[in-house]
């Protein structure tokens, strides 16, 4: 699918494009979503310039090359996809400026674009050149990549609750302390995969924004304004860097949590263990077989027997209260 949006009447309109002849005059901005071989033709066709198959859009993605052929520069930045699922990735888009155009190739329909397509519909004069509409653009990714940076703060904030709640080693809910463990080492796993995500998306972005500045050197007002763009995405870097640090102490304290819990289980068998040892040793005398055994003839010889066991139990769980051992 292909959108253009043109200069009419002192505004800015967005158009689908099905054939060549659907292309006004004005046109600032090109987003193709998902070309298909023949609408890459066309737009070929119709701007004199050669786009990038998606074979040389990935490898460009992974050689983070950045490069400029007939005076149209070539970008490759890698979006967030797939944020509010278990498994989000980057995703490489492509921008092409030209000096009387700007062009955007992707096959993922981020937000970014979604609110810059309505930005740039209601203040079409804030962007005159297609530097302003790169330069918008780029100011809404990196918007977006700090609202999903904020959202995975406060994601990190609740699991920092669940984790150290102060309920969660209650005698009486040891399975709710094994599920509330799982669930956050699950949790703990998306936020640092996403995190990672995001910093690479943040990495690829800045790389590009130093060279998008080389390319619009003779715009001192753009310059400034891309200053800025670079210094927020690397202000976002720093972010990432401490958000992982802060997973690595979740996970680490979520990891001695577990160890706390096995260690209480663990305590539980020990003390069993020692409150029938003595009644063992009682039951193990008087079973050995010797001829002299008074008790044995006594009539009261077996309640006898039972009531040392039970004393024989009740005198190490006296001692371990008063010492604090349980």
């Amino acid at each position: 699918m292909i959108k253009v949006y043109a200069r009419e009447n002192g505004k800015t309109q967005v158009r689908e494009i099905v054939s060549s002849s659907d292309f006004p005059s004005g046109v600032v901005w090109v987003d193709m979503f998902a070309p298909s071989p023949e609408e890459m033709d066309m737009v070929e066709d119709h701007l004199h310039i050669e786009l990038p198959n998606k074979s040389e859009i990935w490898k460009n993605h992974i050689l983070n090359r950045l490069y400029t052929e007939n005076s149209v520069a070539y970008m490759t930045a890698a979006l967030i996809n797939k944020i509010k699922t278990p498994y989000p990735e980057t995703v490489a888009v492509t921008f092409l400026l030209g000096k009387t155009f700007f062009l955007t190739m992707r096959d993922i329909d981020p937000t970014s674009f979604k609110n810059f397509s309505d930005r740039l519909q209601k203040q079409g004069s804030l962007f005159e050149t297609p530097a302003n509409l790169a330069e918008g653009l780029f100011e809404e990714m990196i918007v977006r990549v700090a609202h999903n940076s904020e959202q995975l703060v406060d994601t990190l904030d609740e699991l920092s609750h669940s984790i150290f709640a102060t309920d969660v080693f209650e005698d009486d809910k040891p399975r709710n302390t094994t599920h509330v463990m799982k669930v956050a080492l699950k949790n703990l796993g998306n936020a640092a995969d996403l995190n990672s995500k995001i910093n690479e998306s943040l990495h690829a972005i800045s790389r590009m924004l130093v060279f998008f500045k080389q390319s619009t050197s003779a715009h001192p007002a753009t310059d400034s304004c891309i200053d800025i763009l670079i210094m927020d995405v690397q202000a976002l870097i720093t972010q990432t860097a401490f958000l992982s640090d802060k997973v690595t102490f979740q996970l680490d304290a979520t990891l001695g949590m577990i160890n706390v819990e096995q260690n209480l289980i663990i305590k539980i068998f020990s003390i069993v263990t020692v409150f029938f040892l003595p009644a063992t040793l009682v039951s193990s005398i008087y079973g050995m077989n010797f001829g002299h055994m008074p008790e044995l003839d006594w009539v009261w010889g077996y309640p006898f027997a039972l009531a040392l066991m039970v004393l024989c139990a009740i005198v190490p769980h006296v001692y371990f209260k008063r010492k604090g051992w349980l």
